[in-house]
């Protein structure tokens, strides 16, 4: 068996345990009272700021939407201007494609003409050589060779 003091004691310190326990509630309950008043104080302190930084918020959006619609707009005009180039192009490469045959036929005839009005020179010149003009052209030519040199 146990001696009396022992259960005294026993209960003297369960006693202050239970004491401690209860101070420790109290504070944590006045701890916890304590913050709920100092997070009210800070939403009312808080809460204009946090309304500003809403409205903020809000306008940041729409300025975004803004310049999406912007961008989207740009990017159709500069779709639309790259078509009308691209089109513009096509019928310049088919102008040119037509002048160049349009060149080429008309250098070919007249290269044609050209050979067609020496043939005609040379058989003038032959018929003149035949009917005699040729000494003429020969002195003609003889002349001219002097003075060159």
């Amino acid at each position: 068996m146990l001696p009396t003091w022992v259960g005294v004691v026993t209960a003297l310190s369960l006693a202050i345990i239970a004491l401690a326990a209860l101070a420790v509630a109290v504070a944590t309950t006045s701890a916890a009272l304590g913050l709920r008043v100092s997070f009210k104080m800070l939403q009312g302190l808080a809460g204009p700021a946090l309304d500003d930084v809403r409205q903020l918020l809000g306008t940041i959006r729409s300025e975004v939407d803004g310049l999406a619609g912007t961008s989207r707009d740009l990017r159709t005009r500069v779709v639309r201007a790259a078509d009308a180039a691209e089109a513009r192009l096509a019928e310049l490469d088919a102008l040119v494609d037509v002048v160049q045959q349009e060149v080429e036929a008309a250098a070919l005839d007249v290269a044609a003409t050209i050979r067609t009005v020496r043939r005609g020179v040379s058989v003038l010149d032959l018929g003149r050589r035949l009917v005699g003009g040729g000494k003429r052209r020969s002195a003609r030519k003889k002349a001219r060779d002097e003075e060159d040199t």
